[in-house]
């Protein structure tokens, strides 16, 4: 069992388990921090148009899964067109799925093809089963260390990606990637931009992730880091970008191991939501929705963007 202060088990348990959801959904949108901090450099600078645009389809991500448990066809809003879903049946630490469920979509629109990856919405269960372990990361050779329950889930769903990501290539002229994801969904595609600069012709994929928790060790999130464009956008009152802990803790056939965690660079911050005072809190200060409306609201035109979330999966913002 992995070593983590028991207040920060305790808040991630309702954190974790909002993605967007009704909840918060009707509510007004969040201000905005006045001057958003950022830290770290990239080539290029944060792109908040475009944080919002694979903010928006973030939200469709727990859309496709809210459609597959209902037995409703999954499509996307103009101007995407849906290309590939892709099914998982291992759940992430803690979970029980009992069957294949969408974890991940690739989507096209115009000269850009859209990587998108799901987090989970029944995620209490992985704060207090999760140990944190850590395996190598199997793309790339010396390519460091991740952790394994993110990587096992990866591991079902990459080599079909990448071979999309690659027939697509060979049939249009696309000349853009994009990556991305929310909380766990984050995670997944931090896994995924360097195997797929290094499995397709799109050697610079361009990575935005939202609430996203540590992924591997130092080695890993340097080798993530190397991307030109990597950004991970964070609100400053949500406890899950601070899992897993830098230094996690474990036993493992009676002896004490210890893996190190690190964040990839850049980090865009926002300020939404309250101090953790109570179980709405906990979940409003993680919840999708909340993180696309805050982004929105900081731009020239908040109302048009708003409407880019599109309801999905009930996330209504004004």
């Amino acid at each position: 069992m992995t070593i983590v202060p028991r207040f920060v088990l305790a808040l991630a348990l309702a954190l974790l388990a909002a993605g967007c959801g009704p909840e918060s959904s009707d509510r007004a949108a969040p201000e905005p921090s006045p001057t958003p901090p950022v830290l770290g450099e990239e080539d290029a600078a944060f792109d908040l148009e475009l944080a919002t645009r694979l903010g928006a389809l973030c939200l469709q991500s727990y859309q496709m899964l809210a459609d597959f448990q209902s037995g409703t066809s999954f499509a996307l809003p103009a101007p995407y067109v849906l290309q590939m879903q892709f099914l998982t049946s291992e759940a992430f630490p803690g979970g029980s799925i009992g069957t294949e469920v969408p974890i991940a979509f690739v989507a096209t629109a115009g000269d850009a093809i859209y990587v998108v990856f799901r987090g989970t919405k029944t995620i209490s269960e992985w704060i207090s089963d999760a140990e944190f372990a850590q395996v190598p990361y199997a793309p790339v050779s010396g390519g460091g260390m991740t952790e394994q329950g993110f990587s096992a889930v990866y591991a079902t769903i990459g080599r079909s990606i990448v071979d999309e990501v690659n027939a697509l290539a060979q049939s249009g002229s696309y000349t853009k990637l994009y990556v991305t994801g929310h909380s766990l969904g984050a995670s997944l595609a931090t896994l995924a931009a360097p195997d797929l600069a290094r499995a397709t012709r799109f050697a610079s994929p361009v990575l935005y992730n939202f609430a996203s928790p540590r992924t591997g060790d130092p080695t890993f999130a340097s080798l993530v880091d190397a991307l030109p464009t990597s950004w991970r956008v964070v609100n400053t009152n949500d406890e899950v970008p601070k899992l897993p802990p830098a230094v996690a803790v474990i036993f493992e056939n009676g002896q004490r191991k210890l893996y190190f965690y690190e964040h990839i660079d850049s980090e865009y911050d926002v300020t939404f939501g309250e101090p953790i005072r109570d179980l709405q809190d906990l979940e409003e200060d993680h919840a999708m929705c909340n993180y696309f409306a805050t982004l929105c609201a900081q731009t020239s035109d908040p109302s048009s963007c708003y409407a880019m979330a599109d309801g999905a999966d009930g996330c209504n913002p004004s």
